[in-house]
């Protein structure tokens, strides 16, 4: 239920008593660029479905913020989690391919991010 006045009112006709959600908690966040030197890579998977026809795709950016390449590759029957560790793995591959050490790796996979922060040897 959103904070409108018409669905409550929709909701006391009905005889019932929702519980409006609570306004979100606004952050102010301060983008600070990248050290000379560091390339910024974010990634992204997704999936149709639980098991289906997927894609993972990574956009690089330099210290100055401009673009400086990019992947999407198409995936057939992968899980979710499946191409987020791929964009993952292919954009450290294509960093380290073009002389790439210093990375910054963004993901929305908090999983991802643990396995790759922690010296884990679960990481396949």
């Amino acid at each position: 239920m959103q904070n409108c006045m018409d669905d409550l009112s929709i909701l006391y006709r009905f005889g019932l008593w929702g519980r409006p959600y609570k306004a979100p908690v606004i952050k102010s966040v301060v983008w600070s660029p990248l050290a000379p030197g560091w390339i910024k890579v974010n990634t992204d998977g997704a999936t149709i479905g639980s098991l289906g026809v997927g894609g993972c795709s990574g956009i690089f950016w330099n210290y100055k913020a401009f673009v400086k390449g990019c992947f999407a590759i198409l995936l057939s029957q992968v899980f979710a989690f499946e191409a987020e560790l791929l964009a993952a793995s292919l954009a450290i591959n294509f960093a380290w391919k073009y002389g790439c050490y210093r990375i910054w790796l963004e993901s929305d996979s908090s999983y991802v991010v643990q396995l790759l922060s922690s010296r884990s040897e679960m990481i396949p």
